[in-house]
């Protein structure tokens, strides 16, 4: 099976949506079934605007798919929320994370949301197949805009693992610095805390609308123990997975949710939002309190600071249900379905 694998923006992108197109294609690439063949839009001259006027113009509606029918593609998979509007020859398979930008508007810059409704609307309606990583995407993607999507559940790297613990003297909060994720509520809970021992270390690339967190970290009666570190690499966010305490993951709203997948997968106890996707994910594996209630965030973290080992438990069995193999099997089916 031939399969071009699109990779447009990749570079650009930091969230789980580009996690999961790097992961999944190491995984179809170790599968002997598959033949991947990456293909990205030419570089072009000129700034970010004149590159992407020229990828919404001319590459995906027509110029990407006359290379792929070029390539001899049995099927097109774009991993990245960016895809012809068009149909054309080849059967095409598109993955969305989340249904938010249309759900919540607000939650994104102007741009974003508009390209949502817009272009990338057209394109999943358009689409052979839509893949997306949790049921509840698939329920509110059918909602928001009539889509219906299979799902195809995401994986954790091997490299988040156990390994030595560290000294786990740290809260830890991971996401992009903007509004969705409600890491300043990480930040109240943390001071409410009756732990003077414990420091908040927050990782994450900031993002729109970052400037709120960095504001409430700065004004924080906690400000000394409180550690913004920026973006890490894996090999660094293994490291503060293993030292932490716990993490602690307020988001608003989500359509898989890494960061506690991956923290249960180092051995590493969570308290996470009820909220998205994160009740699906979690399962019964971390305690879960709605991402406004700050006090109750904080009495959670102290409840899986009392008592660890439970939640460590529950969480690496959790997350050793989702694997990268699974997601390329149940995706090679997805191919052979649009093939079809």
């Amino acid at each position: 099976m031939r399969v071009a694998y699109e990779l447009t923006g990749l570079e650009l992108d930091a969230g789980g949506s580009a996690r999961a197109a790097r992961e999944l294609r190491a995984a179809l690439e170790a599968r002997g079934d598959v033949e991947l063949l990456p293909i990205a839009q030419p570089g072009a001259r000129g700034g970010r605007l004149v590159r992407g006027l020229g990828r919404e113009l001319t590459w995906f509606p027509w110029r990407l798919p006359r290379r792929v029918a070029r390539m001899g593609a049995d099927v097109l998979h774009c991993p990245l929320p960016l895809a012809p509007p068009v149909r054309h020859a080849t059967p095409t398979v598109v993955a969305v994370g989340d249904a938010l930008p249309w759900e919540h508007p607000e939650w994104f810059t102007r741009a974003n949301s508009v390209h949502a409704r817009t272009l990338l609307t057209r394109a999943l309606r358009r689409a052979t197949a839509v893949v997306v990583p949790s049921q509840h995407t698939r329920e509110r993607l059918r909602e928001a805009i009539g889509v219906d999507a299979l799902v195809t559940p995401w994986g954790i790297g091997p490299q988040f693992s156990p390994g030595a613990r560290g000294p786990g003297d740290h809260l830890l909060a991971v996401g992009t610095f903007q509004p969705r994720k409600n890491l300043e509520a990480a930040v109240a809970a943390f001071e409410r805390l009756e732990r003077d021992d414990l420091r908040l270390v927050v990782a994450g690339a900031r993002g729109w609308g970052g400037e709120a967190v960095l504001a409430r970290a700065r004004r924080s009666p906690a400000a000394a123990r409180i550690e913004l570190v920026g973006r890490v690499s894996d090999a660094q966010l293994v490291e503060l997975y293993r030292d932490a305490a716990c993490l602690l993951f307020p988001s608003r709203g989500e359509g898989f949710g890494f960061p506690p997948l991956e923290a249960m997968a180092c051995g590493t106890p969570v308290v996470a939002a009820r909220s998205g996707s994160l009740p699906e994910v979690l399962g019964d594996a971390a305690p879960l309190v709605d991402p406004e209630d700050v006090d109750g965030l904080a009495a959670a973290v102290e409840g899986v600071l009392a008592d660890p080992e439970p939640w460590c438990a529950r969480g690496l069995a959790r997350a050793a249900e989702f694997t990268w193999a699974r997601c390329a099997q149940e995706t090679v089916a997805v191919y052979g379905s649009a093939i079809a």
